[in-house]
């Protein structure tokens, strides 16, 4: 049995064992994108790469075999800024969204194709609950929101974006009863302040209730809202705003107005009544462990963002976790020339649905018409996780002429988007084992070279052994689950 060291770690395996079974027995993960076990290597992706540090070269782990007296080391600079060339190289033809362009424009994170997507299945108590977690004033924005979503709508190259500030206006107006109070954590035992009852401030307080806190909210004014009061009438009824601020109050939130800190009572008073505090005012006070701080901006869903991260950061705190970190790498295809955007639309939605013209009174049916540019495996895409990990960066080798993007084909749940195919072989190694009549094939070559149904087929003709083996084997969002990935 050869034995061999990795990463300074002696290790014996059986012959012909590879070195990423190697690493595996030690406990030791190495990247791979084009390998399942049980497979032949396919060797596409060269995100395994090792070093042989007395060859002074790199190996692919998934098909090299271990030899007596191998020193291999696998997260080494040298491997890392490897791993990293394959993955931009991977990257650069990569042809799909993360995130979709309006989920992206929209400061407070709205997950806006998945709220679309419950209001097409009909999930509306869903989607409300959805709008009041992540906009908390729902109503209120679909009324002053000046729609930074709507701008960055692909649907609105085509033809008109959909309608998504009124949708989620709708939504909060809709759920004005007892029926749209949110859900909380257990309680926590803690007490935030929150001062200021502007929208940064109810932000906060909001989140932090969620999250099991006592929350009392300071304001100097005599009633909550700031800025949101400014709003003519004709464009926020009272009743949309004080309808949105009494579930507030449902939650548990207590205000406390004609309080002014700083006069009558003071920041070291608060922060003695408090294990935290959340400035959402012009306050000024020097950097103090326990004090977070919250902006009003010009635009209301800005200053929502900007309570929801200050809430979060009192939690983190709080809770003495470790704030989470963003979603990580990002993929991008920004705007399409029209003559790629007719190609892209196709099997998105159907073509009945591709000739509606908007309509948001029609709430279910105007929520057909989102194109769903985000990816629909946004967990389990391990390209993401990668680039991620290894820092990667996004068209670096931009110099050849890429593919169009394509449409999407279906086979049931299953969806296939061949514009994020990496091409590592899986489906198509998978689909011959199983003795698919038509399988999945590699059509062309070089940068052209796309994942195919043979003979310009279906994917229900193609996949009626294997369809969920090939999802459960693709690496990243290109043959997915449509909704198993919801978030």
């Amino acid at each position: 049995m050869p034995k061999l060291t990795i990463n300074e770690i002696a290790v014996e395996v059986p012959e012909r064992a590879t070195l990423l079974e190697a690493a595996q027995r030690v406990g030791i993960e190495i990247p791979t994108l084009c390998y399942a076990p049980g497979k032949p290597p396919n060797t596409s992706c060269m995100v395994c790469v090792v070093e042989d540090v007395h060859r002074g070269r790199f190996l692919p782990a998934c098909a090299t075999r271990a030899e007596a007296g191998m020193v291999i080391a696998t997260d080494s600079e040298k491997v890392r800024l490897a791993r990293r060339a394959a993955l931009e190289l991977l990257l650069s033809e990569h042809q799909g969204d993360c995130e979709a362009p309006c989920e992206r424009a929209c400061p407070a994170g709205l997950n806006i194709p998945l709220i679309l997507r419950l209001l097409a299945r009909g999930e509306t108590a869903a989607a409300q609950a959805l709008a009041q977690q992540a906009l908390v004033l729902p109503a209120v924005l679909g009324r002053v929101c000046t729609a930074p979503c709507e701008a960055g709508c692909r649907r609105g190259s085509y033809d008109d974006p959909v309608a998504i500030r009124q949708l989620h206006g709708q939504l909060g107006e809709m759920s004005g009863g007892d029926g749209g109070t949110s859900a909380t954590a257990p309680v926590s035992g803690k007490t935030v302040v929150v001062i200021g009852a502007g929208p940064a401030g109810l932000a906060a307080a909001h989140v932090l209730q969620g999250y099991g806190h006592a929350c009392r909210v300071y304001e100097k004014e005599g009633e909550p809202g700031g800025v949101l009061r400014d709003f003519p009438e004709t464009q926020l009824p009272r009743k949309v705003l004080e309808d949105e601020l009494d579930r507030l109050g449902r939650l548990g939130v207590e205000f406390r107005y004609e309080t002014e800190v700083g006069t009558t009572v003071s920041l070291a008073q608060l922060l003695q009544e408090a294990d935290a505090v959340v400035l959402a005012c012009n306050l000024l006070s020097a950097e103090r462990t326990g004090v977070f701080y919250a902006k009003e901006q010009r635009m209301p869903v800005r200053s929502i963002a900007s309570g929801k991260n200050a809430a979060k950061a009192a939690h983190a705190f709080l809770s003495e976790a470790v704030e989470q970190p963003g979603t990580g790498y990002q993929s991008t295809m920004g705007r399409l020339p029209r003559e790629q955007l007719e190609a892209y639309v196709v099997g998105r939605t159907s073509p009945g649905t591709l000739q509606r013209s908007r309509n948001p009174i029609r709430m279910r049916e105007e929520a057909e018409r989102c194109l769903h540019c985000d990816c629909h495996a946004p967990v389990s895409c391990k390209l993401r996780r990668f680039a991620t990990e290894y820092g990667a960066r996004a068209k670096v080798f931009r110099n050849a002429e890429r593919p169009a993007p394509d449409g999407l084909q279906r086979h049931g749940d299953v969806i296939f988007d061949a514009g994020k195919c990496i091409r590592c072989g899986l489906c198509v190694q998978i689909s011959a084992e199983r003795r698919e009549a038509l399988g999945l094939a590699f059509a062309e070559r070089g940068f052209a070279m796309r994942v195919r149904v043979p003979f310009g087929e279906t994917l229900s003709k193609a996949l009626t052994l294997c369809a969920r083996e090939c999802v459960e084997a693709c690496p990243t969002g290109a043959l997915a689950f449509e909704n198993i990935e919801d978030l």
